[in-house]
């Protein structure tokens, strides 16, 4: 049974914690409510747990309001007598109706939910298993734009696109459709999330030149139209990549891993050694690649926009690292919240709005000009034999490539193009960053 919290007047510091472990137990009544009952309570403890921390956003507000959220408290405690809850539902509408001040600032909030699927390249499985995974995540996620209009999903990795060439055409073919209707949107600009330290610099060119080029033959995108490097899982970013991404139309970084024990700021502008930079998204604590759409996601939102000074952040969603992507929960759980009066507006979204805002509001990050490093340092000195291939299959194709100009310049022999870009595909591919470090099971490597 839950105790009416309001019952006399308490100083502040006293009523701070109250109100607190009150919001707190009502949330733990959760573990025994079922169907509507357990929808209301989940409801009303999210609103007033979010409205006790949008005060930290307000501080000119927090004394106002947290008089509203303890009145809005004792409305809902007081509907509980023994195991009855018959008079919840009128007990929410009224607390929420407390709440009405707070509720018109809540919803100036927003959260962009992008959907993903991050899908590993053979990390813990082979070759065959990887396709299989990202046909079945795929056909999903059309299945989901199909049932719901305002869906919208990201996919990195050009790799997932070109093994959809092979195995599945039909399926390409109507990822395009929605690439144009501007819901499935392509980010990215290499091809795959690959290792930034041990990959060569002549690499990283290839990575940018082969997807540019795929991107536009299979979707008819420009450089400009995928502006973001995506790069969530990987371990470490050495203080060069800046370099090679503004040169290939890349602005944006996204990214989660920069260093054990390294504090970033959540927004920065990173700069190589030559003054070129990106505009990098680092996920704050609390948040992940392979998020969900629950109401927890607020904690992170308010801790971005303390750090920020801004009014909106990207939740990225999905089932990852063997595909899946978003699931119907996600979708619909996105549908019930945008709908709680006292909450931030949330929206089914792709990277660009997000991005767009951190760009208007660009002389507010400060620029950091280093590396970026390190996480799972085992993974450089570790299975060397991968390594050492990956060194001597780049030289020998820059080798090859410069041979066979020179024969073709000089003899008119026929320059093998194809062949040297298969070549640098596997490469590539073998790039990524569970690959070349060496943190996956045999198969990984031996592709």
């Amino acid at each position: 049974m839950l105790i009416p919290l309001w019952s006399e007047p308490r100083s502040k510091e006293t009523c701070m914690p109250d109100i607190t472990a009150k919001i707190a137990a009502l949330s733990r009544d959760l573990d025994t409510a079922h169907g509507s009952v357990k929808e209301r309570i989940e409801r009303i403890s999210s609103e007033l747990s979010f409205a006790w921390r949008l005060r930290e956003l307000h501080p000119d507000k927090a004394t106002e309001w947290e008089q509203l959220i303890g009145r809005a408290l004792d409305q809902v405690n007081a509907a509980f007598s023994g195991n009855a809850c018959a008079d919840l539902p009128a007990a929410v509408e009224k607390a929420e109706q407390i709440l009405e001040p707070i509720g018109a600032v809540a919803k100036d909030y927003t959260v962009w939910n992008v959907g993903h699927g991050h899908i590993d390249m053979n990390w813990m499985w082979s070759w065959p298993e990887t396709v299989s995974v990202t046909i079945d995540t795929f056909r999903t996620v059309l299945a989901l734009m199909d049932a719901y209009d305002d869906f919208h999903y990201s996919q990195s990795q050009t790799s997932v696109y070109d093994l959809l060439r092979i195995h599945d055409p039909k399926l390409l073919d109507r990822i395009a459709e929605r690439v144009k209707e501007g819901r499935w949107e392509i980010t990215a600009s290499h091809w795959v999330e690959a290792d930034k330290n041990l990959t060569g610099g002549e690499s990283f060119c290839r990575h940018l030149l082969y997807t540019r080029a795929f991107m536009h033959e299979y979707f008819g995108l420009e450089p400009s139209d995928v502006p973001i490097d995506w790069e969530p899982d990987t371990f470490g970013h050495a203080h060069t990549i800046p370099s090679f991404l503004a040169r290939g139309g890349v602005k944006r970084y996204y990214h989660c891993r920069s260093g054990i024990d390294q504090k970033r700021p959540a927004v920065f502008w990173w700069q190589a050694p030559d003054k070129s930079r990106v505009l990098v998204y680092h996920e704050i604590p609390g948040s992940w690649y392979n998020g969900r759409v629950e109401p927890g996601t607020t904690n992170s939102m308010i801790d971005f926009c303390k750090e920020t000074g801004l009014n909106a952040w990207m939740n990225v969603y999905g089932v990852g690292d063997h595909g899946g992507g978003p699931t119907r929960e996600d979708i619909e759980r996105c549908h019930e919240m945008n709908a709680w009066p006292i909450y931030p507006t949330f929206v089914l979204s792709s990277t660009k709005p997000f991005y767009e805002l951190l760009e208007e509001n660009g002389d507010r990050w400060a620029t950091l000009d280093q590396e970026l490093n390190f996480e799972f340092q085992g993974c450089y000195t570790t299975q060397t034999s991968i390594k050492k291939a990956n060194r001597f299959g780049e030289n020998q194709l820059y080798e090859s490539e410069a041979a066979a100009t020179l024969a073709s310049a000089q003899t008119g022999m026929a320059y093998p193009a194809e062949r040297f870009r298969e070549g640098w595909i596997n490469t590539l591919f073998s790039q990524f960053h569970d690959i070349l470090p060496g943190s996956g099971v045999r198969d990984t490597r031996d592709y």
